[in-house]
């Protein structure tokens, strides 16, 4: 079928008195927007808009043979041809496991942005100035804070109360086109995108680098890599890489923070993949603490915890090789494999050691699962805290609030964590508006408050927060507030004890930095780091009986 889109003047859903009628129209002349008869701009953005647009926008030709990997799409959609361009051009990658793409998916702002961005070529520096930074509901050092940033710069803010990010709303048709017309007014399509960052001064060194250039040993650092460069016999071993980063690991291990590590590009993918959502292994989130590799949690229903592994547990050596000296990424390689295989774990619980045969498995991870239990009790488990809990979360709470719950038991067990951010939106279902629910304090003894900025959906229902040994830093945050806040009633056994922050910075060679910037106090100052969140009630688990749930029911 042949359309004759020049008929089209333009959409005939947009008015002149549309808030965002200026922005729809521009890109709209410009060629920038879909050429169809109507635009619907108040409905909320589905995943197969956002590549729509973008695509659009950036003017690409479009694929003319579509065959689109997915079971829940088809071929000779009106997004058919923009999902086919978009997997040509590798802007989406299709992974192995997962089978649908899921079309009419509503997209979070923060989701938008961040493909919009990567996509057409818009720079996200991680280097800004704080004391600058625009918004007040969520903060600088956030993993969301570099992207709100860019947006702030771009004059992507919220007509009716620009202070606000509002990181995890879904976004209309039309909030999408207003952000890419901002786009276009910072990066014209005819022009090649430079954004420069450097602030420092004439020498283009910052006032820290400078000192380190000043320093007296910094001559002696450099006589050394010109000795090894210039004159040391086995020439053949010289690799600058290596130099380079075996320096900056030296460097980092000075260091008594046992979360502060330096990541090599082969070492870095152990530490994100916690927050990838698809993977095969055994489920378990490890950390390298105190030169070990420790298990901060199992996934919950993983075959690591139907085996018997719990958080804390040290890996000592994996199918009989014994991993002393090994990097994470050695061993996550190992641990990892092909489902249906098996691997021996051999772990240093306490003073004693114990080995399992695990059954690797598909790891699918939905970070939150709810259900209805018996007597009308919400039940839901958060098992991590990644970019779309919030989403995830506030979707399963209003489905299983409008069934009149007795109340809500939110299971955090082995929740291993995840973005600080997240865990405070989900807290802000919980509690009234401008409630402290967790403070930052910083090396230069300031501090940083995340208060509420919502009415509580859930506020006003009875909560249980059912805990273990495996609930860690953003999980202990939720627990914490709900504590300190009188909101919940915290039932299990003491938490993990993460109660600092770090930041991740990545480097153009692939390499990762994860360093503590501070620690975190709950509402009423308690610093957990170390010691952990010691429950209302404390109930112990016997391997078989899940007791904790149990008594979480009793309250009710």
């Amino acid at each position: 079928t042949v359309i004759n889109f020049s008929a089209y003047a333009f959409y005939n859903d947009v008015s002149t008195e549309h808030p965002y009628y200026t922005y729809i129209a521009v890109l709209y002349d410009s060629n920038r927007l879909p050429l169809t008869e109507s635009f619907r701009p108040d409905d909320k953005l589905t995943k197969a808009d956002l590549y729509t647009f973008i695509l659009s926008y950036s003017g690409a030709p479009l694929s003319t043979t579509v065959d689109l990997p997915y079971e829940d799409t088809g071929n000779t959609t009106g997004y058919s041809p923009y999902i086919q361009t978009a997997l040509d051009l590798k802007v989406i990658t299709k992974s192995a496991y997962n089978t649908k793409f899921e079309p009419e998916k509503q997209t979070a702002k923060n989701n938008a942005l961040e493909i919009m961005f990567k996509t057409l070529g818009v720079g996200v520096p991680t280097i800004f100035d704080r004391n600058g930074f625009y918004f007040t509901d969520i903060g600088p050092g956030s993993w969301a804070g570099p992207l709100a940033n860019t947006a702030s710069e771009l004059g992507i803010l919220e007509p009716d109360n620009p202070a606000k990010f509002r990181l995890a709303k879904r976004i209309t048709r039309a909030e999408a086109a207003y952000y890419l017309y901002k786009i276009s007014q910072y990066y014209p399509q005819d022009q090649t995108i430079t954004i420069d960052i450097n602030t420092s001064g004439n020498n283009g060194y910052s006032t820290t680098e400078n000192k380190l250039i000043d320093n007296l040993s910094f001559g002696t650092l450099l006589d050394v890599w010109s000795s090894i460069k210039d004159k040391y016999l086995l020439q053949e071993e010289v690799n600058d890489q290596k130099l380079i980063f075996g320096a900056i690991k030296g460097m980092v291990g000075e260091l008594s923070d046992k979360y502060t590590v330096f990541q090599e590009p082969d070492e870095k993918i152990a530490l994100t993949a916690s927050l990838s959502s698809e993977y095969e292994g055994i489920g378990i989130v490890i950390e390298m603490i105190d030169g070990k590799v420790t298990i901060v949690a199992p996934i919950k229903d993983s075959p690591a915890e139907k085996a018997g592994i719990k958080a804390n547990d040290v890996i000592k050596a994996v199918d009989g090789d014994d991993i002393e000296g090994l990097t994470l990424e050695s061993v996550s390689n190992k641990v990892k494999g092909a489902s249906g295989s098996s691997v021996k774990i051999k772990i240093i619980r306490g003073t004693g050691e114990l080995e399992f045969s695990v059954t690797r498995d598909f790891i699918l991870l939905k970070t939150v699962e709810s259900e209805t239990l018996a007597n009308n009790i919400a039940y839901i488990n958060i098992k991590s805290f990644a970019q779309n809990t919030y989403i995830e979360f506030m979707d399963a709470a209003k489905s299983l609030k409008a069934k009149n719950p007795k109340g809500f038991i939110v299971d955090v067990r082995n929740n291993p964590g995840g973005f600080l951010d997240v865990a405070v939106n989900v807290s802000n279902a919980f509690v009234g508006e401008n409630k402290t629910i967790v403070s930052l304090e910083y090396a230069d003894g300031s501090k940083e408050e995340y208060k509420s900025n919502s009415a509580g959906l859930l506020k006003d229902d009875k909560i249980v927060v059912l805990v273990n040994e495996g609930t860690a830093s953003a999980a202990e945050i939720l627990a914490g507030a709900l504590q300190d806040l009188n909101q919940a009633t915290i039932i299990g056994t003491k938490t993990f004890g993460k109660g600092s922050a770090q930041e991740l910075k990545e480097y153009k060679d692939n390499s990762l930095f994860k360093y503590t910037v501070s620690n975190w106090l709950t509402p009423n100052g308690h610093n957990i780091n170390g010691t952990g969140i010691t429950p209302d009630k404390t109930v112990q688990n016997p391997n078989g009986t899940d007791v904790q749930l149990e008594a979480a029911k009793g309250e009710f």
